[in-house]
């Protein structure tokens, strides 16, 4: 939607509702208040015209009307445009200005404040401040030189239609078009300013600053005036340089209110002073003093509002940098995090306070790379300067994990992402980044292993005590062997007959039968003792066929059958074994119980190896009661089980034993039984 769609659109809510416009007090008293002004800056205006131009040298009226219509809605721009024409009336009337040429004078001061405001309302949608280079170039242009350049064609036909006042229509233009400019950017940035934020901000400035403000404002009056009209017309012109840093002085420690404050102050004693034959502009004719004030104010006011917007657009980003940077570090400091960035070309550092106290430095402590790298562990420092220089020659983000050493000895671990920024010529330069305190964390999860670690221990004494019967037979055959023979070796002895060939075939048998319980009870051993993990390259069909061995005495016991489909040249997987015999112990001893009710001849248990595409598989198909069938995946959440003393935690440890080692466990439910399977990533 364009701009004068958004009038349009203003005006049609507005129709209904011109009664309560007109009674709105706000509406009123902006009224008011612009009658005054427009009379008062009529007032001022006819005083500053330097005759016989009839033009004025510096007119207020219209400016004061953009403000107006500037400060107030589109809707009520009819209202302030109906309060002005009685003011300019009368105070034309009191001049002796014809009524046709009143009328006239009125349009085209109309005209040029609804340009600039329609203007600037269209490309400053957010309100027009002076607080930032945009907004006063978009103002420089729209209200002080668009809006008096279009009107001042239409003024100055007036005046020649009227015939009123001598001159060229080129001068009589000039004339005009100056003054109105030199008006807008003196008298429209002071009131916008002080309605803005001005008056606001004089309840909350300490004394210090009514002092500064004092002696600001009495120096540059003071210098003004004794430049601008005790000083003759052959004064050295270089004295008009006396109140600039006056100027400064109020652009820089007072922003847009002081800088528009100040220039108001001189142009008004600049052209008071010209229109009194006074100062060094007073020189000439008429309308050659006149030009010349006009250009220097013009210039001199253009370029206070544009530092004054740069001065405080600066502010307000720095303003706005610092609270970000405070919101930062809060957010920072309740997540434990740690700020950085250093620059060693320019030899500057930084840490949040929360990063100081995490990595032990001093507030005052200046950083580098060398330093930071100090504080990390021995261990990791190779590592993360290697992650920092990858980043840095790659031009990409680093993250990393390693531990910190505190100068008090105690040793954190930290979570740190960074990356090196650029510079305008492509040049690697600041390294920021963000340590994360993971120590809680690691503490936590170092338990929480040790606790899983425990609790697998405790699963396979539990099913060892499940299986004491079948190990007790298992062991009893090479025990009761190992007697038979001591026994028969002792009737020898004891009937005279020594043969050392039969004594060395009892012997062997004796050793075979020791060797035999001995695998039994180091097997047994392994499996329950508490020790930590260790991987290596293992065989699953090897693997398995020890576990059936182990589990001999309980098959024949059960009645089942067992059927094995090795593949040949399987790859071996990197694993712990004793957990992984826990995993197939498991899966073996669930498939088992499930069959426990059918009968004999069906109870079958089909084992098979395969390698698919960089994983080992192994599957255990039974014949048994099958998976539930309303959630098959079920039976591997916590405390589920089909057995009535059954703890429900074997398939969830086989489960986090598989995905700790990089694999999977599935099931799927068969129409005479289940199908279990496990894959482990190949090495």
């Amino acid at each position: 939607m364009n701009g004068s769609g958004v009038i349009f659109d203003e005006f049609q809510d507005a129709q209904p509702n011109t009664r309560s416009l007109i009674s709105d007090g706000g509406t009123i008293l902006a009224a008011v208040l612009v009658f005054v002004g427009y009379y008062v800056g009529a007032k001022i205006g006819f005083a500053l015209t330097f005759k016989p131009v009839p033009v004025s040298v510096l007119w207020p009226p219209n400016s004061i009307l953009l403000a107006a219509l500037l400060l107030r809605p589109r809707r009520t721009w009819w209202v302030l445009l109906l309060a002005v024409f009685p003011a300019h009336w009368l105070v034309q009337l009191q001049s002796n200005v014809p009524p046709r040429m009143i009328f006239c004078w009125f349009v085209s001061n109309s005209v040029e404040a609804l340009i600039g405001a329609t203007s600037i309302r269209f490309l400053v949608r957010s309100g027009l401040l002076f607080n930032n280079l945009r907004g006063v170039t978009i103002f420089c242009f729209c209200g002080a030189f668009l809006g008096p350049f279009l009107s001042s064609f239409l003024d100055t036909n007036f005046v020649r239609w009227n015939e009123w006042g001598t001159g060229s229509y080129f001068e009589i233009w000039r004339i005009r078009f100056t003054s109105n400019v030199l008006a807008a950017l003196i008298v429209t940035p002071l009131v916008l300013t002080w309605a803005n934020s001005g008056l606001g901000s004089l309840k909350k400035a300490p004394g210090r600053r009514w002092w500064e403000a004092a002696l600001l404002f009495l120096g540059l009056f003071s210098i003004s005036f004794t430049v601008l009209y005790k000083l003759g017309r052959d004064a050295d012109p270089g004295l008009l340089f006396l109140p600039l840093p006056f100027l400064f002085w109020a652009a820089v420690r007072f922003g847009r209110c002081g800088s528009a404050t100040a220039v108001f102050t001189l142009a008004f004693l600049s052209v008071w002073a010209v229109a009194h034959g006074h100062g060094p502009f007073s020189g000439g004719s008429p309308e050659r003093s006149a030009f010349a004030i006009q250009v220097f104010l013009i210039v001199l006011s253009m370029t206070l509002l544009l530092l004054a917007a740069v001065i405080e657009e600066r502010s307000e980003t720095e303003e706005t940098l610092r609270e970000r940077e405070e919101r930062i570090s809060l957010a920072a400091e309740t997540a434990n995090l740690a700020l950085w960035t250093i620059d060693d070309e320019r030899r500057e550092s930084w840490m949040s306070d929360k990063g100081r106290e995490l990595f032990g430095f001093a507030p005052n402590e200046r950083l580098s790379r060398e330093v930071f790298l100090s504080r990390v562990h021995p261990e990791d420092r190779q590592r993360v300067e290697d992650a920092i220089e990858r980043a840095r020659a790659e031009h990409r983000t680093f993250e990393i994990e390693y531990r910190l050493s505190r100068p008090d000895g105690e040793t954190r671990w930290l979570i740190a992402r960074g990356r090196y920024l650029r510079s305008d010529r492509d040049r690697v330069g600041e390294l920021i980044g963000v340590a994360l305190d993971v120590t809680g964390q690691v503490r936590a999860d170092l338990e929480l292993d040790m606790q899983r670690e425990e609790m697998t221990r405790l699963s396979r004494v539990a099913m060892m005590g499940e299986l004491t019967a079948s190990l007790a037979h298992e062991l009893n055959q090479p025990l009761a062997a190992i007697a038979s023979n001591a026994a028969a070796a002792k009737r020898f002895l004891a009937s005279g007959l020594f043969d050392p060939k039969m004594f060395e075939e009892i012997l062997t048998d004796v050793f075979a039968d020791a060797r035999r319980a001995g695998e039994v009870i180091h097997g047994i051993h392994h499996l329950v003792r508490k020790r930590e993990g260790t991987r290596c390259a293992l065989n699953l069909n090897d693997l398995i066929r020890e576990v059936l061995r182990l589990l001999h005495s309980d098959l024949l016991g059960r009645g089942a059958t067992v059927e094995t489909k090795l593949a040949l040249n399987l790859s071996t997987v990197q694993a712990d074994p004793i957990h992984l015999q826990q995993v197939l112990l498991n899966l073996i001893m669930n498939s088992l119980e499930a069959m426990h009710e059918m009968p004999t001849n069906e109870r079958r248990l089909l084992i098979a190896t395969e390698t698919l595409g960089g994983f080992v598989q192994v599957t255990l198909r039974d014949h048994g009661v099958g998976l539930p069938r309303e959630d098959p995946d079920k039976i591997f959440t916590h405390f589920f089980s089909t057995k009535p003393d059954g703890m429900g935690m074997g398939l969830t440890i086989v489960r986090s034993i598989l995905e700790a080692h990089g694999g999977e466990l599935g099931a799927q439910s068969l129409e005479d039984g289940a199908q279990f399977f496990f894959r482990l990533p190949a090495s």
